[in-house]
């Protein structure tokens, strides 16, 4: 499996979060398998998404990215990816 971890920095806080809910069917239909997101300030939101590989993310993330900001004011801080290495769900 492979994650996406995304920090983000919104304008408006509510906003966000009820675009993260509209946004998770898109991510699915995508290829997400899970998508979490935790407040890591006042203005900020770090994201992970899971997905079944490589592939299926790079198609689709910087697509995703773009919607989300296209819903709501913010900016992509910093965006990470990689194989996942442990999961103790």
């Amino acid at each position: 499996m492979f994650g996406t971890s995304t920090d983000w920095e919104f304008d408006d806080m509510d906003a966000a979060e009820a675009m993260a809910e509209k946004m998770w069917p898109t991510l699915k239909s995508a290829g997400a398998l899970t998508f979490r997101s935790i407040k890591t300030g006042d203005n900020t939101v770090r994201s992970f998404i899971t997905w079944p590989d490589a592939a299926t993310a790079q198609a689709s993330i910087d697509k995703m990215r773009a919607k989300a900001l296209d819903q709501v004011r913010g900016k992509v801080v910093k965006a990470t990816a990689g194989e996942l290495m442990t999961d103790y769900g």
